[in-house]
Order: structure tokens, then sequence, then C-alpha cells
């Protein structure tokens, strides 16, 4: 018999090669394939809604932005009113399209989100409503009375543009809007279009519109006294629909950044509103007491999150936190949220205020914790019961803690404190501590807590109140003046007093103070 050409394992080497490129070629296209999906995601363009009037800042800006963060963005011009109906028709078909939006005015905005339809607004720039003359013309108008008499041709923007909504709001207001509508020469849907009118029409010798718009196309700009209250607000709003906040909120960051979009917005003859300092990543610190790190941790990661931006957070008892505040230098942090607001007080009175308005949030009770069914049959509403020979008391550290500060207070107003005090066995410096020992159920009987600490524990503890005005603890937030992003703190303050956030402080125990205190 006659052996066989092949070999097993040692013939063919031509097809084993061969197998192997193929196997290498599949894995490279894979690669490349999903690189460039990859890439595809990346570059996809945030997509912005601006009003037609604002164009040549904001198409600068962006044009900067791309450069400087690598990210495209895509512009729709149209007016104000328009691009609003857009977003409703986007957000009714349930089509997340728009990521920002830039209207004239920023009673729009409010309109907006009023809607559902936006979420954060930062404002950017101001301008107001004059009436822009033909340059060349030596022509002199001193109210809109001596327009209309010298029968002067003048068009106006439709009041679906922010231009026009402005003008006919501040021409009713003095009871010329009938007036001026009526002997109107025309009218435009955008601004840029009516400015486009008086400088090359020849029948057109002015229209009311923005002052930086009239300045951009060579107009002669002359202030009317009907139009003195005619200022506007520019704002750039995030979309709600938008899967891309944390990219939105850069953008618009980065156009109201005083050394970014606010001198592009300075050189087209805008006013800007100064923002926040520009960092691609800005960074928060705060102070805050211990008693609300479980009602704040979750908002304040998704803050982060949303923001893009960093947050540092110190948690500790309030007098902890305040003993390391120092006038100057970087010991005061960008804000201050209290275990009660007196602690608020204090630094401001001794460090000469260095943070701004505060906002209330919530307040919580402070009560004896006890074993279940009370068997010292303790009372919080006779603290002398403290002092019964033997009782093992536990609070927190006065010096370090506002429970502890103000349990001592209570004390005090009881008349029996040096007495209470001979029964303090331990003094944590917080209550979390002092928790984690009455749960051992060895050394305490009672405890002074507040009842924010305590509802995870109702199945073996009982709470007593103790009904004392002193014993009501108020948290409140402010955020330092010299920040260097007193927007960013402000929304971070809008979030810690947001419904959310309210849902989350209730659920602990607190009772909710910032839609009753707050302006």
């Amino acid at each position: 018999m006659s052996k066989s050409k092949y070999q097993y394992g040692r013939g063919d080497k031509a097809g084993f090669w061969l197998l192997s490129a193929t196997v290498v070629l599949v894995i490279g296209l894979a690669f490349f394939i999903n690189r460039d999906s990859s890439v595809e995601e990346q570059v996809e363009p945030l997509v912005v809604y601006c009003a037609a009037g604002i164009k040549p800042p904001v198409e600068e800006a962006a044009q900067q932005f791309e450069k400087d963060l690598g990210v495209k963005i895509h512009l729709e011009y149209a007016n104000s009113g328009v691009l609003a109906k857009k977003l409703k028709l986007d957000k009714d078909a349930k089509r997340s399209r728009a990521d920002v939006y830039i209207p004239a005015d920023y009673v729009f905005t409010t309109d907006a989100k009023n809607e559902g339809l936006t979420a954060e607004a930062l404002k950017v720039a101001s301008w107001k409503i004059v009436l822009g003359v033909k340059p060349g013309l030596n022509l002199e108008v001193g109210n809109v009375d001596e327009l209309l008499a010298k029968k002067i041709p003048f068009v106006i923007c439709e009041p679906l543009a922010g231009a026009g909504k402005k003008t006919k709001k501040i021409l009713q207001a003095s009871g010329k809007w009938e007036a001026v509508y009526n002997n109107k020469r025309a009218s435009f849907p955008t601004v840029t279009e009516a400015a486009l009118a008086v400088k090359d029409d020849a029948g057109t010798q002015a229209g009311f519109m923005w002052n930086s718009t009239a300045a951009q196309s060579g107009l002669k700009v002359i202030e009317l006294p009907e139009l003195e209250e005619s200022q506007a607000e520019i704002t750039v709003a995030v979309v709600s629909t938008t899967q891309r906040a944390k990219l939105a909120l850069q953008f618009a960051r980065y156009l109201a950044a005083p050394g970014k979009g606010g001198e592009v917005f300075a050189r087209h003859k805008y006013n800007p509103i100064p923002g926040d300092a520009w960092a691609e990543v800005p960074k928060l610190r705060i102070d805050c007491g211990g008693v609300n790190r479980e009602a704040l941790e979750k908002t304040i990661m998704e803050f982060k999150e949303r923001e893009g931006c960093e947050v540092e957070v110190t948690y500790a008892g309030c007098g902890t936190l305040v003993s390391k505040m120092q006038p100057g230098g970087n010991s005061i942090p960008d804000l201050f949220m209290t275990c009660d607001a007196s602690y608020l007080d204090d630094v401001q009175n001794n460090l000469g205020n260095p943070f701004g308005p505060d906002l209330k949030v919530s307040q919580t009770r402070i009560g004896l914790l006890v074993n279940k069914g009370n068997p010292k049959g303790l009372d919080g509403g006779n603290l002398s019961n403290l002092t019964t020979s033997g009782l093992r008391i536990g609070i927190t550290n006065s010096a370090a803690s506002t429970l502890g500060y103000l349990s001592e207070q209570l004390f005090e107003e009881s008349g029996q404190k040096a007495a209470i005090m001979k029964n303090v066995v331990y003094k944590p410096v917080t209550a979390h501590l002092l928790i984690q020992n009455i749960e051992g159920g060895e050394n305490l009987d009672v405890v002074l807590v507040y009842e924010a600490n305590v509802q995870h524990l109702k199945q073996n503890f009982d709470f007593l109140p103790i009904p004392s005005p002193h014993a009501i603890a108020i948290q409140n937030v402010a955020a330092k003046k010299t920040t260097p992003y007193p927007e960013l703190a402000r929304r971070l303050m809008e979030q810690i007093t947001s419904e959310i956030s309210q849902r989350r402080f209730k659920q602990l125990g607190f009772t909710w103070q910032a839609d009753q205190e707050n302006p």
C-alpha cells in the first residue's frame, strides 16, 4: 500500500498561514469598525437653537470652543419664538434634537422653562431696543411722537422675534404701540433682516431693533425715551430633553466666561454679563454639617455628573468646620451648609461676612433616643429625669458638634445642667459614633440625637422629642462671596433646595424649609 502524500500536522503550511492572516484581518476590521463608531459618537455635533440676532458672537465663540475643546457645534438660526415652537414640537414628538437654546430675551427662557422645555439657564449678555437709522442721513428724532409726525419710513420686527416682542411690550406700556404698528413700512421675522432693510432699502430710513444689531450693521443709534426700559438679557439654556447635559452646560459656561465668550460678546457690541471664570472642569469645595450627609450625598453626586465638575465635600460637626475657617487664605470653602443656622451667623459675625445670602433648607428636632419601650421611663418634656443616679447618658462634644452644643443649652434651660452632666459618660465628636454606641447595647441608656439621625432605628428604639424651641436645628446653605464659580455654586444651592432634594430630606425625617423661607 502506498503512503499518502499528506501527513497530518506537517503539510499544507500555506493553508495555516492563510487561516492566520484571515483571523488577523477579521480582528483588525472589527477594531477599526469599533474605533470608527466610537469616533463618530465623539464628533456628533452639539445642536444649538440660536436667535438670529445673536449669530455674530455665538458663531465666533462656537468656532473658538470647537478649537479649544474639539467639540463640533451645529448652529440653527431663527427668531426666538420660532425656535421655542421647534423645541415644543421636538418634545411633543419625544425627539431629543436640540441641546442648547439661546433666545434674544430672558422672557423666552422663562416661558420655555415653565413649559418644561429647558432646565438650567446662564445669562451671558444684555442689549436694548433703539431706533436704528440709515447711515449718512441727517435725521434727528427726539421721541416716538416725532418719528410718527415726521412720517419717517420705518420698520419693526414681528412679535415672535425677541426684538419685536420687546418693542411691543415697551411701547404698549407708553401707549404708543398701536400707532407704531399701524404706521410701519414693513415688519420682519428677524432683527437682522430689519437692520438690512434699513441699511440697503432706499425707501426705509429707520427701524426698531437691538442696539448691538444696529451697531454691527453700521447704523446710527438713537435712544428714544420710550425705549429706556427695554433692556433684555441673553441667556444660554440647556434643553430639557438633551442627552448631553454635561456638554451643553460646558458650552454655556464657555459663552458666559469673561475670558472666553464674554470677550467675544464685547467685541460685537453687546454688554457682557460676567459668568464664572473658565475652567474645563471647575471645582467647588463644600464644608457640610454631618447631619446632612445621608440626605445630600446623592444630590451632590448627580450634580457632579450633570455639570462635569468636581465637588470636594468635608462632612463634620459644625464646631469642627467653623474652627478651621480663618480670614483670608483658602480656609473658607466655596459653600457652607450648616447643622444649624447659628453657625453661619457666627462665621459672618466673626470673619467679616465672607458668605453671601443664605438659603434655608430644612430643620430637625433634638430628642432622647432610648431602648424600645423606654425602660428607664424618661420624658423628653422633663429633662430633670436625666439627673437620676446611675443613668448613662451620651451627647456629642459641644466644641465640635452643633448637636452637642444645643444639647448642653437644653440642659442649661432645664436648670439641671450640672446634675445632668454628671451622668454624661460618652462625648464623641459625631452623632454617628453616639448611635453606634447605644446600638451596641452595653454602655448607654439614652443619647441626645437629631430625629433625622434615627429614622432607621424605629424597630429597636423610641425617639422622645424635646418640646423646646431651642431643640430645633435649622439647616441652611450659603456661597462664599469670592468663589471663582458663583454661578456654579448658585446652581448647586438650587439643586440642594430642589423638589427631588426635598423628597430625600423628608424621607430621613427632616422638615422641609426651603419653600416657606426662601425668596
